[in-house]
């Protein structure tokens, strides 16, 4: 574990990496503050001098607002805690056995990790410089665990060439009623330190902190079913948006579908729904259909998808997101998905976890090989 920092430098780091946010998720910040009666507009409130809640005169001044919270420590039990719920851009999906009855705070017990309560949180002023001398942060919740390792990373500005020290976490999401978990994890800043493979080491390095600390057997997810359960046309509120399709002959194109309701795929897909609506004329003609019909049978089973886009269609438009699923990830091994941030205003945890649910409860990923 690294040494303790002093208070300032500490808080810096919360302040370096929230500036460095979409407007988007700093708004998204924002609200989340007001809402949970951190900050106020309201001069009434203010006049009664609750110094654990800040009065900001604007609502549209984001940088402000973050600025003066996140270097305030009184805050940092927030933000510790944003940081277990909010949206990350990438995930990499593995199914799960414990091997013990112990229940999920046993677990934990007697582990090198710090159990978190928002409400008695005390830091250590601690960010360690890599992963595998991390202690992480376990916030329990029912039936799920976020373990939460937080690392120092740093940045260089491309106007002033000054380099920024920033707060890098990575959250394991436990769903025990799913037996599934993901490895969260965003994005390194542009102009970062320059490492090896920095994306698949922080996945093994995850992978080697479970084994090494949890009673756990690790399985990969198996995909080979989840474009023809995702094109079920019963199914209305999760869609096919994009496809990448590679076929034997060397061609590829990347395929789009409607984001709306019309899942069909351009060219096997197009031509099925040809056949199906003229079934009358193609069975007057019985060989040429079956001569179709085995042709996309081949063209199906020697295609390649390496990815595809999926589209979970909300009731509320600005709701509804899309999740690219990279299939044979990190040397054909693993599983990734990348959350799009796109025009959708949630970019809390919810719907990353949304969205592993339906893809462990629809059958689309199931357990696979031991890793």
């Amino acid at each position: 574990m690294q040494s303790s920092m002093d208070e300032r430098t500490f808080l810096e780091f919360y302040e370096n990496s929230l500036l460095c946010y979409s407007q988007n998720l700093q708004r998204f910040i924002c609200k989340a503050l007001e809402q949970e009666h951190r900050i106020t507009y309201d001069q009434q409130m203010n006049l009664q001098d609750d110094r654990n809640v800040l009065y900001f005169e604007s609502k549209n001044d984001y940088k402000d607002i973050i600025s003066k919270t996140s270097t305030n420590r009184a805050f940092i039990n927030f933000y510790e805690a944003f940081e277990f719920k909010k949206l990350y851009k990438y995930s990499v999906p593995l199914f799960f056995e414990f091997d013990s009855d112990m229940g999920i705070n046993d677990l934990f017990e007697d582990k090198q990790v710090i159990l978190f309560d928002v409400n008695e949180y005390e830091s250590q002023f601690v960010i360690d410089s890599a992963l595998k001398k991390a202690t992480p942060l376990v916030l329990l919740d029912n039936d799920k665990a976020f373990i939460k390792f937080v690392i120092q990373k740093t940045y260089v500005k491309t106007d002033t060439y000054e380099p920024v020290d920033y707060r890098y976490p990575i959250v394991i999401y436990i769903d025990l009623s799913l037996n599934i978990l993901e490895i969260r994890y965003d994005s390194l800043k542009f102009g970062g330190q320059i490492e090896s493979e920095p994306y698949s080491m922080i996945v093994k390095d995850c992978i080697a902190w479970l084994k090494n600390n949890l009673p756990i057997t690790l399985f990969s997810c198996d995909h080979d079913d989840i474009i023809s359960i995702i094109n079920d046309k019963t199914n209305t509120d999760v869609l096919m948006y994009k496809q990448m399709m590679e076929l034997n002959s060397g061609a590829a194109a990347e395929l789009t579908a409607s984001g709306e309701k019309d899942s069909i795929l351009p060219f096997i897909g197009e031509i099925r729904e040809l056949i199906d609506d003229n079934e009358d004329l193609f069975n007057e003609s019985d060989n040429i259909k079956q001569l179709l019909l085995q042709y996309l049978k081949e063209k199906e089973e020697t295609a390649s998808y390496p990815y595809i886009y999926v589209k979970w269609i909300k009731p509320v438009v600005s709701k509804s997101y899309i999740v690219r699923i990279t299939f044979d990830y990190f040397n054909n091994k693993y599983t990734l998905l990348q959350h799009i941030t796109g025009n959708c205003t949630d970019l809390g945890m919810g719907r990353m976890n949304d969205a592993i649910k339906y893809l462990c409860e629809s059958r689309s990923f199931v357990k696979g090989e031991t890793i």
